[in-house]
């Protein structure tokens, strides 16, 4: 691969080269002009007498500065046409960078060619391709998740305008007020599903947290007061064992991550028991929920995490976002999500390990 030359390199040369150029051509003149005047001189010798010698001296003299002073009235504007055209030459890859750039369309992201670049604007071409693969990647994310949103919101619309249009046509009281029932049952699950594509889309802009020393423990007793009315209804009981531990993190996504595996729990789980538990491992905090209900397929563990899939087992009217909310909170907070089948054998645990805080790694060290 041929070395890129610097762009300080390419100038200092060129116009070393300009200067050398002038230079020469401007000796070469003087000392035409001057070997013709010294050729004039011997030729018809001055007077012997002292004032005729002293007057020509003088004019072979005025006459040589002369032949010496035109060359460089000719080449000093010389000199500056050939820098300007040797400057223009040495920034001709920033010239073709700058038409590239400007011929772009907002919807062409592909990378800016690299070959024969000064070593000064090598580092920018690679920064901006860098930014563009980014941007290509955002656009894409938005593409897919616009065109996965409105195709998850097609359906309960519909279902809306269907029980809506019962509730018009029934002439029996109890079929309408039952329309109207389901009515409002569809429109709390295109509420949660429309709370949780915002959660989503605002995960996917916010790549760079406000992290602070978070204990979990306070935000698992928050979040299972919070899920309290819903777990009677699923005559469910929410179980909080002993543990804690402080973690680097945004408490409010944190406890989103929470809420939605108790809410996965509770909806989907079809168990009578959920339990929350902190740990430590090692240099991490492990949270842990677990019911024991209906739990997952083993092969189906990695595809619960990925946007709108819905398990065999789980209720068809999730959203399917839910793991996928707590998969993008645990990788903003630098942590993993495992999925497994719990001690007891019934059910499925999933466990959120998340760094430590820097005192309690280093509490865990020393012990």
């Amino acid at each position: 691969m041929k070395r890129p030359i610097s762009l300080r390199t390419r100038l200092v040369g060129l116009t070393l080269m300009a200067v050398a150029l002038v230079w020469l051509l401007t000796a070469f003149v003087t000392w035409r002009e001057a070997r013709h005047e010294l050729e004039e001189l011997l030729a018809h010798p001055p007077s012997t007498t002292a004032a005729h010698f002293a007057k020509e001296r003088n004019e072979v003299a005025g006459e040589i500065a002369g032949q010496l002073l035109k060359p460089m009235l000719f080449a000093l504007p010389a000199l500056a046409l050939l820098l300007v055209i040797a400057i223009g030459f040495a920034l001709t890859p920033l010239h073709r960078l700058a038409r590239d750039v400007a011929a772009r369309t907002p919807d062409r992201l592909d990378p800016l060619p690299t070959e024969s670049l000064p070593t000064e604007v090598a580092p920018l071409v690679i920064r901006l391709n860098s930014l563009f693969a980014d941007i290509m990647r955002a656009l894409e994310n938005e593409r897919r998740f616009t065109a996965d949103a409105a195709h998850e919101l097609r359906t309960p619309l519909a279902a809306l305008k269907a029980q809506a249009q019962v509730a018009l046509a029934s002439v029996d009281a109890a079929e309408r007020q039952h329309a109207l029932t389901q009515i409002l049952v569809g429109c709390d699950r295109a509420t949660h599903l429309v709370a949780q594509l915002l959660t989503l889309a605002r995960l996917d802009a916010n790549t760079q947290l406000q992290m602070h020393d978070v204990a979990l423990r306070p935000i698992a007793e928050e979040v299972l007061a919070m899920s309290a009315g819903e777990a009677i209804e699923h005559h469910c009981d929410l179980v909080l064992h002993d543990g804690d531990a402080h973690v680097r993190g945004d408490a409010m996504l944190l406890q989103a991550l929470l809420r939605n595996l108790v809410d996965n729990a509770l909806r989907h789980g079809g168990g009578t028991q959920i339990d929350v538990s902190i740990t430590r491992h090692e240099d991490r905090a492990v949270l842990t929920v677990s019911d024991n209900g209906r739990g997952i397929a083993k092969d189906e563990y990695s595809h619960v995490q990925q946007r709108f899939y819905r398990s065999a087992s789980a209720d068809s009217s999730g959203s399917g976002l839910g793991l996928s909310i707590v998969r993008r909170i645990t990788e903003l907070h630098g942590g993993t999500l495992k999925i497994c089948a719990p001690t007891s054998g019934e059910g499925v645990s999933l466990a959120v390990a998340l760094p430590l805080a820097a005192g309690m790694r280093a509490e865990s060290a020393a012990g």
